[in-house]
């Protein structure tokens, strides 16, 4: 069984504990004043933001409040992205319009359509800046801005030209929310912006200044804040040293930062535990500390744990039939170990001795020297997992270290169905 990495739909499918939080957050976002406001919504990888944002979204609709998501990492160049995001839009705001101008009153037609009417110019606009931006470096100069600016002309795009000052643009996409909105707010959320190129993720915030900065909107950006933060800094400081310069971009740019609750633990195990293929290792208390120590409460890696285990059990099953409860405890550290410190996992592959050595230090609270010193100084935390796993700690009963032809067993077995794709320090940029 492979679990999903997909965020939720909407508030039905909260498993941890978002809904209490995320009504908060509705609101504020409904009763603010002084619009636009700007909310981020900061959290490290992995730790549900999408979801926590969907269920946001979800609340608000069922309140009549206007909505629209954007995801700017599916678009990779800067010039792409800004425009990717003011046609999302523009897009979503049309086909409500006219939705509701065909099914509207008399007396409401007329200004549904002139707001049609104007969306579709801002549309165009916003067509032609993206062509005429990119006219030189898709064309290695063939082609310049004022090549599209005849082109324009010649296709009597209407109204395109007046948008040359970015206020107008401005002016009227506030007028168009207005009455896509009822008079009310358009929230706009936008996810995963630290998952984009460090120039992409800087292009949304800037367009979110620039172009639709004037409208009743609340823009609700889910990041983690160091990573957008550096980001940022680069911008000012090409070598990313003045680190200093990136929050300060965020801090003007946010009006309300919001930190994701974490998730209690009890609460990922009680949503999790029974994702286990194997009911007496996933009722394990002894597997659940060490997912604790090793993953804390992150929903991402420990789904990713339990696949990477599911997987690993229906392998060894194949080796041996039904793998008892001691080789699968090993399989797990074996696997939270080339998960998390995978080099340690490379030194054990090599010296299966390792594990053992170090279970020894811990036990005896003795310092390690040599080539397990250099080890154990490259990879700070596995000290502390390993003394987690050890089958000396009073009150758990952890299995003994494997023995070599095991050890090798497992982390072949692993090297196949472990699935480790980077080590912890580059979780964000999964």
């Amino acid at each position: 069984m492979l679990l999903p990495d997909n965020p939720i739909s909407g508030p039905d499918g909260d498993r941890f504990g978002f809904g209490t939080h995320a009504k908060v957050l509705c609101d504020a976002i409904e009763t603010a004043e002084g619009l636009p406001l700007t909310i981020g919504v900061f959290g490290p990888w992995g730790m549900g933001k999408s979801s926590f944002m969907k269920v946001c979204e979800g609340l608000l609709k069922e309140r009549g409040v206007r909505t629209v998501w954007f995801n700017p990492w599916k678009y990779d160049q800067k010039d792409e992205i800004w425009h990717a995001l003011i046609q999302t839009v523009l897009t979503e705001i049309a086909v409500d319009l006219d939705r509701r101008r065909q099914a509207g009153e008399e007396t409401r037609q007329e200004r549904l359509s002139a707001a049609l009417g104007t969306v579709k110019r801002l549309s165009q606009a916003a067509a032609w800046l993206l062509a005429r931006r990119a006219a030189g470096p898709l064309t290695a100069g063939f082609l310049v801005p004022e090549d599209v600016d005849a082109v324009q002309s010649a296709l009597t795009a209407p109204g395109a030209e007046t948008y040359l000052h970015v206020n107008r643009f401005e002016q009227d996409f506030r007028e168009v929310v207005d009455i896509y909105a009822d008079g009310g707010r358009l929230v706009l959320f936008v996810d995963d912006l630290d998952r984009c190129h460090e120039e992409a993720a800087i292009t949304v915030l800037d367009s979110l200044k620039l172009f639709l900065g004037e409208g009743s909107c609340v823009f609700v950006l889910a990041m983690d804040y160091q990573v957008v933060a550096e980001a940022a800094a680069k911008r000012f400081d090409r070598e990313g040293t003045d680190g200093a310069r990136g929050r300060q971009y965020l801090e003007k740019l946010i009006h309300f930062p919001f930190h994701l609750p974490g998730i209690p633990f009890e609460l990922l195990y009680q949503q999790l535990s029974s994702e286990i293929t194997e009911p007496a290792v996933g009722a394990s208390r002894e597997l659940w500390e060490l997912i604790e120590v090793a993953f804390a409460a992150n929903p991402r890696r420990v789904r990713r744990f339990i696949n990477g285990l599911n997987h690993t059990v229906l392998t060894l099953q194949q080796h041996d039939g039904r793998p008892g409860s001691d080789r699968l405890l090993h399989a797990g550290v074996l696997l939270a170990l080339q998960i998390k410190f995978p080099d340690f996992f490379s030194a054990l592959q090599n010296d299966p001795g390792v594990w053992a050595r170090f279970d020894d230090a811990e036990f005896t609270k003795s310092e390690l020297g040599g080539r397990d010193g250099e080890l154990a100084a490259r990879n700070p935390g596995v000290r502390r997992l390993i003394a987690t796993v050890s089958s000396r700690r009073t009150g758990f009963s952890f299995p003994p270290p494997p023995t070599a032809s095991v050890l090798r067993l497992l982390t072949e077995v692993l090297t196949v169905t472990g699935g480790a794709l980077t080590g912890e320090g580059d979780a964000h940029a999964g």
